[in-house]
């Protein structure tokens, strides 16, 4: 499944150098963040949307459009994500 995901989602690493188990959170992160249609189809394939929501809830900076995402398509409240209770607590600056 790993040789079928595109090299940019791993610009910064070796790609062969990944393990599908081990790396889960990793590779999860990235296709939701900035995979294709079709990316998303094969950790979907791979995963199944459960394991991929189970994964996705314990990280702290998955982007808050992919967690939205996440909790509408598995009907979990957005409150269970790490990353959306850490953005909460984190106070914003002033804005004028």
């Amino acid at each position: 499944m790993l040789n079928k995901l595109s090299n940019r989602l791993f610009w910064d690493v070796n790609p062969q150098s990944l393990d599908a188990e081990k790396d889960i959170a990793f590779i999860i992160a990235r296709v939701v963040e900035r995979g294709t249609l079709e990316e998303w189809k094969l950790i979907v394939t791979e995963y199944g949307i459960a394991k991929i929501v189970r994964v996705a809830k314990e990280l702290k900076s998955l982007d808050i459009k992919a967690a939205n995402f996440l909790a509408q398509i598995s009907d979990t409240p957005i409150t269970e994500f790490k990353c959306y209770n850490i953005k909460q607590s984190n106070p914003r600056h002033w804005i004028y």
